[in-house]
């Protein structure tokens, strides 16, 4: 697991988490950009499609980013981990993590004592470690909540991405929304 913490992610979050649109940000384990975008039906270098995304390589893996917060397909989980942030001033924010195909744990970040799936106590280890609420509190600044949901995603993966990574253009492709 990383010790990756906010400070580390403070350019990340400066550049995308900062405004008012939504933001989907996945960390997949292990796989290309360009077979992290195959597993999930885009097809790189093409945006004509519903869905875009662009895929980062970095340290451990790849890092999908997408504006439009739908859920990813199980696939690409599978014979992987995966962790994803959906985030925005206007919705309700989501952080999942899914292994091997199956979601392992799911929670809003405000409220990450409200735990669901195969195993909701699957980052209980890593949360603490972050010192996010885990005995009914909540927390007193979403910004915070969704900060330390974004760096569990990096420990829970263990995929790092740097400025230096974020630098290289990155592999563009669409899908059509899932239904």
């Amino acid at each position: 697991m990383s010790g990756a913490t906010v400070a580390d992610y403070t350019w990340f979050i400066e550049e995308y988490m900062n405004g008012d649109h939504f933001l989907g940000v996945t960390f997949v384990r292990g796989l290309s950009p360009a077979e992290a975008l195959h597993r999930i039906g885009a097809t790189p270098g093409d945006v004509s499609r519903d869905w875009a995304i662009e895929a980062y390589a970095a340290d451990g893996g790849a890092v999908l980013l997408d504006l439009h917060c739908y859920e990813m397909p199980e696939a690409l989980s599978r014979g992987t981990e995966t962790a994803r942030l959906v985030t925005g001033t206007t919705m309700d924010e989501e952080f999942v993590c899914s292994v091997d195909g199956v979601v392992a744990t799911r929670f809003e970040p405000s409220f990450p004592d409200d735990r669901e799936g195969a195993d909701p106590d699957y980052l209980l280890t890593q949360m603490r470690d972050l010192g996010m609420p885990l005995d009914g509190e909540e927390f007193t600044d979403t910004r915070t909540a969704r900060d330390l949901a974004l760096v569990l995603a990096v420990r829970a993966t263990g995929v790092s991405l740097t400025p230096a990574h974020h630098a290289v253009p990155s592999i563009t492709g669409s899908t059509d929304c899932p239904s």
